[in-house]
């Protein structure tokens, strides 16, 4: 979630008042060493998709200690907590995400988690860091409650890492009621102290794919007696690329990423059978449709020739993330107006997010916060870490937004 070159906003904001008050500020900035402490928490103690119970049930005590209607398991692990206003008004649900990625973290951190080699696990996209600004928004304008306008979903959603918890939640009602939606995702790319706010397409739409090549497997040293499911594996590998180099038309993006190739134990035992995998990645819908068609074709075409056999399972989706230009007018108007960040647009990303099950259902609009500059590492990387001052300005920003949002649904 690295974006290149950006390009500063015109200034929207100049003639926009601020929307948080000097208190809500205040209250933020005594907050941040408590949010700081928080989001270490998360970051030492990681846990995946569909699988983070203690992740979920400290954010659920958090938001009932603050007076929160707080469901939980909703989705699988995921978490709501509503807060209602005094006066009428829009619903604007403000998500986070409560998973990790399956990598081990060998950033050097003193709170770094410790997971084994064999289930690794690590707070490397920003996500511990969206948690505990999340809790921050709410604190904030749980103390503002007598003042507000409408009402405040906080979504804590599972398995955003695979593409699959924002539509479990809308499967069980996480929308029902919500007039717009919003989320922050940071940036390591972007440097800190700035915040991209996108009129129009903000990030790729995706699918996640795992492939079986199935073979005879035998003794490695005995050709002739088996089909090699890893020789097999391995031309798969190679040929989904042409789908990017020689059917993709100049013009069009396509990604075709794969994550893992997995089979076998030895060096003289051929496996049964190798797991790979991948990725798509894609800005236009029928690019994606004719890429999910060809994988399968290519698949079972190359494998067949080499006497093995396929099976395909698309694991995830999300759909193309964009974002509304009349919430980023007003969001990002608010943003500048706080004086807490230079608002800048960044170029659409081919990363992914399921946020997307939600902007494309209900209005929405996806920030991206700095929190690093050119020289950090890339989500997912083992070394990924994040400016902390990123957890206070994420919080600044989100409230700033969620209140600037409501007030423009009136």
């Amino acid at each position: 979630m690295n974006p290149p070159q950006t390009t500063a906003s015109p200034g929207p904001g100049h003639a926009t008042p601020a929307v948080l008050s000097a208190a809500a500020h205040r209250r933020l900035g005594s907050l941040a060493p408590e949010l700081v402490l928080l989001r270490r928490r998360f970051h030492a103690h990681p846990e995946l998709g569909f699988a983070e119970h203690a992740t979920a049930a400290l954010v659920a005590r958090r938001l009932d200690g603050l007076g929160l209607a707080v469901r939980a398991g909703v989705g699988g692990t995921g978490v709501v907590g509503d807060l209602h206003g005094v006066r009428p008004g829009p619903r604007v649900l403000v998500r986070a995400e409560l998973d990790a990625v399956p990598v081990r973290e060998t950033s050097g951190l003193p709170f770094a988690a410790d997971t084994p080699a064999a289930a690794p696990a690590g707070h490397l996209c920003g996500h511990d860091v969206h948690l505990a600004a999340l809790i921050g928004v709410a604190a904030v304008l749980s103390g503002l409650r007598e003042d507000l306008a409408g009402s405040f979903r906080f979504c804590l959603q599972p398995a955003e890492e695979l593409l699959a918890g924002a539509a479990a939640m809308v499967a069980e009602g996480v929308l029902d009621g919500v007039d717009l939606a919003l989320g922050a995702h940071v940036l390591s790319g972007l440097p800190f102290g700035t915040v991209s706010v996108n009129a129009g397409t903000v990030l790729s739409g995706a699918d996640f794919f795992h492939l079986t090549v199935r073979g005879g497997g035998g003794h490695a040293g005995t050709p002739g007696q088996f089909a090699d499911a890893v020789l097999a594996a391995a031309h798969v590998a190679t040929a989904l690329q042409a789908l990017v180099a020689r059917e993709t038309p100049v013009g069009e993006t396509l990604v075709v990423g794969l994550g893992s190739i997995r089979g076998g134990n030895s060096a003289n035992a051929a496996p049964e059978e190798v797991v790979v995998l991948g990725n798509l990645r894609w800005f236009d819908p029928g690019v994606a449709d004719r890429a999910r068609r060809r994988v399968a074709e290519i698949a079972a075409g190359v494998a067949g020739a080499l006497g093995c056999s396929t099976g395909l399972k698309w694991t995830g989706h999300a759909p193309l993330l964009a974002n509304d230009p009349a919430l980023a007018a007003a969001a990002g108007g608010a943003i500048a107006a706080e004086r807490v960040a230079a608002v800048v647009h960044a170029p659409p990303l081919t990363a992914s997010d399921d946020f997307a099950e939600f902007s494309s259902r209900v209005p929405g609009l996806f920030l991206g916060v700095g929190c690093g500059g050119p020289d950090a590492a890339p989500h997912h990387h083992p070394r990924f870490t994040v400016d902390e001052r990123a957890v206070l300005l994420t919080a600044r920003v989100l409230a700033s937004a969620t209140l600037a949002l409501s007030q423009a649904a009136r």
